[in-house]
């Protein structure tokens, strides 16, 4: 089990001399959603971050940055012939205006065209693959993190699912003898209403049976045993069970309302608030599951 939570960090130095570093971060998402952050000169390898990304995650929202910082000294040129035009149309222009016609180093750097930025060529297939080996290294860092998440995650959602399983067993012991339970508080409230007349015990008899198989959960608790033993064997399968440990999430929470709007009985009742509540923490831990 891996959780959707993770990190990871890789550095590099590329043929070309550039410096790069891939950061990873994973969050919880219900599909696999990747964001990929780089410089426009890198563009041809996002097809490549992203593949590499589908190859060791299967759901959540993943950002992927890479930064570069390119080799020194060769980022910039200086255009003489640009400067000296601008220094004489403002000569020129200055004279006619009154102005005085001297220009500082600073003013001249910071007019358009004067100072250009290397042309950065499209990264060659050797800086692609130096760049897919940086991306491996930090997924893997990222990986490794989402599995010791995800056995942190393991042992939270198999205590949950203990005390959920207990709850089911007493809720199972609850229902029985339900029967006679219904019968005498239905004679004791009778009695109370109706003390000078005669009581049909048939009649009494078949109401009984009539609010018995209406509060009747017997249903209800095997489908909720069913689904626990399939969570447990989710818990202990390899590969991405988030999903259909969410979806199981769902079928115990209907199993759980449809007892609880059934029973009539204060412990029973007792129970199925307990179960809501585990239950409740036990989705929490499942949104963060691969």
């Amino acid at each position: 089990m891996k959780s959707m939570t993770g990190f990871g960090r890789a550095s590099a130095t590329l043929p070309d001399g550039t410096e790069a570093t891939l950061i990873v971060r994973g969050v919880n998402h219900r599909f696999l959603d990747v964001t990929v952050k780089l410089r426009d000169e890198l563009a041809p390898a996002e097809a490549l971050l992203r593949k590499s990304v589908g190859s060791v995650a299967q759901r959540g929202h993943i950002d992927v940055l890479v930064r570069t910082v390119r080799p020194s000294g060769r980022t910039a040129s200086f255009d003489e012939a640009s400067a000296a035009r601008y220094a004489a149309a403002w000569r020129e222009a200055a004279a006619r205006a009154g102005l005085p016609t001297d220009l500082a180093a600073r003013d001249l750097l910071g007019l358009p065209g004067v100072v250009r930025g290397e042309e950065t060529p499209e990264p060659d297939e050797a800086v692609l693959q130096a760049l897919g080996a940086v991306a491996a290294e930090a997924l893997a860092a990222f990986d490794a993190t989402r599995c010791r998440e995800g056995e942190a995650l393991a042992v939270a959602l198999g205590a949950i699912l203990e005390r959920l399983e207990k709850a089911v067993d007493r809720l199972d012991e609850a229902r029985q003898g339900l029967n006679e339970r219904i019968l005498a508080t239905l004679s004791e409230r009778i009695r109370k209403l109706a003390a000078t007349v005669p009581l049909d015990e048939a009649r009494l008899a078949q109401e009984a049976a009539l609010l018995a198989d209406r509060a009747d959960i017997s249903e209800e608790v095997d489908r909720l045993k069913t689904h626990l033993a399939e969570v447990h064997r989710l818990l202990a399968a390899a590969g991405p069970v988030g999903k259909r440990l969410d979806h199981l999430t769902q079928e115990l929470h209907r199993e759980v309302n449809t007892a609880g709007a059934k029973v009539r009985d204060a412990g029973a009742t007792r129970l199925v608030l307990d179960l809501k509540s585990d239950l409740e923490a036990f989705k929490e831990q499942v949104q963060n599951v691969e």
